[in-house]
């Protein structure tokens, strides 16, 4: 489980936890040109990808990747049109990475939820290098925060949706259904890079096989306000691919750009870790709700005929320091981004 993590959660566990094995602690090499080792990365996925192919479970989606003999007729892991290589562009450190990854299935069309980067998921996993040298593993589901891993898996596990479950009394007391099951094959710049921990040589590329069984919608500042409905909004994304802005991090999910953090106020805290989004002395928390007669509302208000949230700073208060009677206009602020109503 631990690989999975970043390399500073690594070092704070071996600081203060005793049992924490010497082979383990993470080592840190020279730094390479980003550029330059992503090109080797790639090409060395790529030969991968060429000379391997895959035995894929069709009912729990367990993957073996075994090496194509000489003159053996095996589809590689590109040429295979059972479940589609796909790839995607991501942006960070300057670089364009071009990420494979493949969808055994997406998760449960009607009932699945999709992660964004903030959240927290419930999975299993295998990660293994590219000799085929398995390094880590979780074979019953954990949870784990998506800002608390490599950010590979910020980037590619909100292509996929959770499935739902049973419970039952006896020895499986859980069964999960339509779950999401997939590949991702990460260069070392958006997993370990110039660290090395335990079997992951530094410089190394990787590839995680998992399954999304469930999600928690996180609450950052606990203010009621899910952490992923506080990020900035871009209104020329559809909201069906909104998922793929990743503004805490500070870069777009399609490298098109930089996206700024949701910083209502300026005063440098994002909204999501913001316990007063507008500053105006008033606790976000108190000012998400209001009260018709004896009745708390809390945001979005019921009035409203559209709740616009890709523009938010559509002026609502018209005069009305108090807010009063506005939450049924449609183009309102929230009042907890406007610190003249409160």
């Amino acid at each position: 489980m631990k690989n999975i993590f970043k390399i500073l959660i690594a070092l704070v566990f071996c600081s203060l936890m005793t049992s924490c094995d010497r082979e383990d602690e993470p080592t840190v090499t020279p730094i390479r040109d980003f550029a330059v080792q992503y090109a080797a990365d790639l090409d060395s996925i790529d030969d991968y990808i060429d000379t391997h192919y895959m035995t894929v479970d069709a009912t729990n989606f367990d993957v073996t990747f075994t090496e194509i003999p000489t003159g053996g007729t095996q589809q590689s892991i590109r040429t295979q049109t059972q479940y589609p290589l796909k790839d995607t562009i991501v942006k960070e450190d300057g670089i364009e990475y071009k990420v494979y990854f493949i969808k055994f299935r997406e998760g449960d069309a009607v009932n699945g939820k999709r992660p964004t980067q903030v959240d927290s998921i419930h999975v299993s996993y295998r990660g293994i290098r590219l000799t085929d040298d398995q390094f880590d593993e979780a074979a019953n589901p954990i949870w784990f925060g998506l800002q608390d891993v490599i950010t590979g898996w910020t980037h590619i596990m909100p292509n996929f949706k959770t499935g739902t479950y049973t419970t039952a009394s006896g020895p499986n007391p859980i069964t999960f259904n339509d779950f999401g099951a997939g590949i991702m094959f990460l260069p070392s710049g958006l997993a370990y890079y110039n660290n090395s921990s335990g079997s992951i040589p530094a410089y190394s590329p990787i590839i995680f096989s998992f399954k999304l069984y469930e999600l928690r919608y996180r609450d950052h500042d606990r203010d009621g306000i899910l952490s992923k409905d506080e990020r900035k909004l871009d209104p020329s994304i559809p909201a069906d691919l909104r998922w793929r802005e990743n503004p805490f991090l500070g870069y777009d999910y399609d490298g098109n750009g930089t996206v700024e953090i949701y910083d209502t106020d300026g005063d440098g805290i994002p909204n999501m870790l913001d316990i007063d989004d507008d500053g105006d002395g008033y606790q976000t928390k108190f000012e998400r709700k209001y009260v018709v007669g004896t009745t708390t509302y809390y945001y979005p208000f019921n009035g409203a005929a559209v709740d616009n949230l890709a523009t938010p700073n559509v002026n609502e208060t018209h005069g009305i320091p108090d807010c009063s009677g506005n939450f049924t206009n449609p183009t309102r602020v929230r009042k907890h981004l406007d610190k003249n109503c409160y």
